[in-house]
């Protein structure tokens, strides 16, 4: 799907040189098709060499001739860019969008033209191909457009698509924001271990892996966390009784309410 096609990235920063490393590294796109930028001429030098792309520091320049433009900025950026950008961009580009908050409306009216347009919302893991981007089409996208978004986030992790923009927010909150929660149980379950006399390194390495394969269990069995919660949990055993105090401070719910809160503030940010 992107045999040949010349992709633009705004801004090749963390998530940004991410894509650019996973469209290499996976032979989605040519060297000679990607072009990057990047506020600083020295920072353009330094992608330039790295990957041997053409990196530029003015937008404008870069963008003519390309199939695919994907904004890897953050959102008080946004109406600057779009504004520099609106008089040279055309209706046969593509659009992908990795702000935050940033609904695909409000770039097409920036642009004010049918610029095709896709909000992304990928999340950190995608710096080591272990990603979840969940992508939202605009008004003037078609299934080509879709499927060219899947292919380049697809480089870097799993990927869904929804078509009702407002779930964008839940989507930021939980997806967007859940390493975060994952650290925090990480750190918390290593200091468990460290309490009971296990060196911090081993905790720590014991947490993340058990999490790690507790995770891939979900996925490639498709079952319910609670039936494979179950057959971990022997009666009378060890386990149900971790289960309790976990119950007894809220764990559940204080997760449930902490999904609740950030969507909130996603949609207070988007406003």
């Amino acid at each position: 799907m992107l045999t040949n096609k010349k992709v633009a990235i705004i801004g090749v920063g963390k998530i940004g040189e991410t894509l650019l490393n996973g469209m290499i590294k996976n032979n989605l796109v040519k060297k000679e098709n990607i072009a990057g930028s990047t506020a600083q001429e020295a920072h353009a030098q330094e992608i330039n060499k790295k990957y041997g792309i053409k990196t530029y520091i003015n937008n404008k320049e870069m963008i003519l001739g390309k199939d695919i433009i994907i904004l890897a900025i953050k959102p008080q950026m946004m109406k600057k860019v779009l504004s520099n950008i609106k008089d040279i961009i055309s209706e046969k580009q593509l659009i992908i969008s990795i702000a935050a908050a940033t609904s695909t409306q409000f770039i097409e009216e920036c642009l004010e033209k049918n610029i095709p347009v896709i909000r992304a919302m990928p999340n950190t893991p995608a710096l080591i191909n272990e990603g979840m981007t969940v992508l939202c089409p605009g008004k003037y996208i078609d299934e080509n457009h879709i499927q060219m978004a899947i292919d380049i986030f697809g480089s870097v992790g799993l990927v869904e698509v929804i078509h009702r923009e407002e779930l964008m927010d839940v989507v930021t909150a939980l997806s967007g924001s859940g390493p975060a929660y994952a650290y925090i149980i990480i750190e918390s379950l290593t200091e468990g271990g460290v309490r009971m006399g296990l060196p911090r390194e081993l905790a720590k390495k014991l947490t993340a892996q058990t999490l790690s394969g507790a995770s891939k269990m979900v996925l490639k069995t498709g079952m319910h966390p609670a039936l494979l919660k179950d057959a971990v949990t022997t009666p009378a055993g060890v386990t149900v009784d971790g289960l309790m105090e976990l119950e007894d401070g809220g764990i559940r719910v204080t997760l449930i309410k902490a999904i609740s809160r950030a969507t909130e503030k996603s949609k207070e940010i988007s406003q």
